[in-house]
This record gives structure tokens, C-alpha cells and sequence, in this order.
């Protein structure tokens, strides 16, 4: 389940003195990111704004400032610091692609950089986890999340011996014997939240829903807030299309690292099938601003979600920029029938 990268990027343009800062403020770990400052639509043009807090990969909250750097390719680097909570907001944004840089401790967390597109008067709200150096995870649209960084020092030697032939054999493509290396892992120490994630995530592979479901559930048992399992699960009741139970997990999974594209991914084909279509068209687009081409999947349900409005020249659109983006992709053959109906 592919979908974690060590460098993310937030983007935004800065625009010299029209952008403002929020003063920022004290965040408790369990808190929901307060909205940002209202602004007026008609008085300040539909400028929009960011704001939110950085946590550490435990979720837990940063005790340092962090430097969070706003700049774009025309315009002069803009820095400013969170609070000792990880706070921070910029205010009076135009309609724009924006690049934040997250920067702590270089000798123990990655740059944090991702570029998102801020829509006319759109007040974003993001938790962005740091990032251990060389701890990142293998992540891919539709795959699930393998190798979840939540370590445990319990695990006997024994036990981690067998998960490391298990993930050598994942990137072999041997899917069943990694499955049984994973299962005699877990045999040895039965809470062992990776072995239980990446197992499942092989069953996600092989289309065994329930075996995939069953084995994050006992991930999520053992850590409630490991982000992986929340994500793979969420994806799992995807695909059995049991899209209420599915939300519950990926708005569990976007409060833990509001950061990764296949959480906004699947939570807009969630929605989509829910007829929530202007959260669907919300979530679609952000996982194509934060994953780009990987995430060309969006486009599909973005064509549904224009199709369920009776936009039939948008989701033409949207089906052609699929095709273009994966010719050979999983809906490819779908999405030309599509198009020949819309015609």
C-alpha cells in the first residue's frame, strides 16, 4: 500500500503584503484544527487561507517551533514559525498553487513539501505529520499502505526475522509466500501491527476483502492511531463498497496524517457513491494536487460526480484526462465506454 513518501509537499503562492498570518496558538493532541480567521468573501475577494498544526509521526504534538516556509516560483520565500504546539496559519490567500516547506530538526525528520491547489476563497485546515529520516513507507493508489512506521521494541528477533523475508518476497511479487511469512510473524508475537498491516495489505492485493478487513481491524486494535491500518481499512470497505463504515476510517485515517493522497482519494469515491457530491469534488481534486499523475484515478470519479450533476461536457473532460494519464489504467476500459455514451 504504497502511499507514503518521505518528502510532502504543501503548496501555495505568496503574493508579498497580501498575505496575512493568523496568530497562532496552542493545539491539545486530541484537538480538531480550529477553523481559520473568517474572511469576508466580498471585502477581501475570495481570498482564502491555511491554517493548522505539525505533529510529531506519533501524532503527538511538537514541544519546538518548526519552520514552515510559503514561497513560489515569481515571488520571494516567506518564513514564519508554529508555536511550541505546532500552530500556524496564513490568511488573505488568492486562488493559487502554493508550496509550504516544513523544516524540524534536520538531523532527525525529512522536508516536508507537497504542492495543493487553493481554490477561490477555500480555507484549508491540515495536521502534517513529520517524517523520520529512513522511515518512510512504501505507498501506491489502490495498493494499500505496507510497512506502517509504528515500531514496537517487543517484537522478539525471531518474529521480526520472519516479517523481513515476508517484505523481501513483497518486492519479489511472491504475494503468497510473503502471506505465509507474515502469518508466522504473527504466530510468534500475535501483536504485531505491521505483520498484521502488511498481511493485510496482500490479501487487499489477492481481492480477499474480508481477510484484508479482518487483519487491520487487529492492527487497529493493538494502536487505535496508526495511520496505515486506518487508511487500509477504510480502502478495504471501499472496495466492498460498504462506504459508511468506510468514511469512519478515512476521516479517522485524514486526522492522523491529513498529508496523503489516498486518504482524499478514497474518501471522494466514498462520497461520490454517497451522492455527497461537492465533498466528493473536494476530495478528488485534492488527491490529484498532492499525488499528481499517480492519482489519475480522481479524474474517473470526478467524471461521475459531473455525470450525477448532468455536466456531461466535464466528465468528458475528466474521462479524457484519465485516458491520457493511464491509457492502460484499471477503469481505462470503462471510461472509454463512458466517453462513446457521452457522445
Amino acid at each position: 500500500m504504497s502511499i507514503r513518501s518521505t518528502a510532502f509537499r504543501f503548496c501555495f503562492i505568496v503574493i508579498g503584503s497580501a498575505i496575512a498570518l493568523f496568530p497562532v496558538q496552542a493545539y491539545a493532541q486530541d484537538d480538531v484544527v480550529p477553523p481559520p480567521t473568517p474572511i469576508n468573501s466580498r471585502s477581501e475577494g475570495g481570498r482564502g487561507s491555511i491554517a493548522g498544526r505539525v505533529v510529531l509521526p506519533s501524532g503527538q504534538p511538537v514541544s519546538d517551533r518548526i519552520k514552515i516556509t510559503l514561497s513560489d516560483i515569481r515571488n520571494p520565500e516567506l518564513t514564519i514559525y508554529t508555536d511550541n504546539n505546532g500552530g500556524f496559519g496564513f490568511a488573505n490567500l488568492p486562488e493559487a498553487i502554493y508550496t509550504l516547506e516544513i523544516s524540524g530538526d534536520p538531523k532527525l525528520y525529512e522536508v516536508i513539501t507537497q504542492e495543493v491547489r487553493l481554490l477561490r476563497g477555500m480555507h484549508a485546515r491540515l495536521v502534517i505529520n513529520l517524517k523520520e529520516k529512513n522511515a518512510s513507507a512504501n505507498r501506491k493508489p489502490g495498493g494499500g499502505v505496507v510497512s506502517a512506521t509504528e515500531a514496537d521494541v517487543n517484537v522478539p528477533a525471531p518474529a521480526k526475522r520472519e516479517y523481513e523475508k515476508g517484505v523481501a518476497l513483497v518486492n519479489e511479487g511472491k504475494i503468497q509466500q510473503a502471506i505465509d511469512r507474515f502469518k508466522q510473524a504473527i504466530m510468534i508475537y500475535p501483536k504485531y501491527l505491521v505483520a498484521h498491516n502488511d498481511l493485510g495489505t496482500q490479501y487487499l492485493k489477492l481481492k480477499s476483502l474480508s481477510e484484508a478487513a479482518e487483519q487491520f481491524e487487529l492492527a487497529i486494535e493493538i494502536n487505535p492511531k496508526a495511520f496505515n491500518p486506518q487508511l487500509n481499512l477504510g480502502i478495504a470497505l471501499v472496495e466492498q463498497k460498504e462506504y459508511l463504515s468506510a468514511m469512519d476510517h478515512l476521516r479517522l485515517a485524514a486526522s492522523i496524517d491529513s498529508s496523503s493522497p489516498a486518504v482524499h482519494l478514497y474518501t471522494g469515491i466514498a462520497s461520490t457513491a454517497m451522492d455527497e457530491l461537492e465533498e466528493a469534488a473536494r476530495e478528488l481534486s485534492t488527491a490529484l494536487s498532492m499525488g499528481g499523475t499517480e492519482y489519475s484515478l480522481a479524474h474517473f470519479y470526478l467524471a461521475h460526480v459531473h455525470m450525477k450533476k448532468g455536466e456531461r461536457d466535464e466528465a468528458a473532460q475528466e474521462l479524457k484526462a484519465y485516458l491520457a494519464q493511464a491509457p492502460e489504467g484499471e477503469r481505462a476500459a470503462q471510461a472509454r465506454r463512458m466517453l462513446e455514451q457521452l457522445k
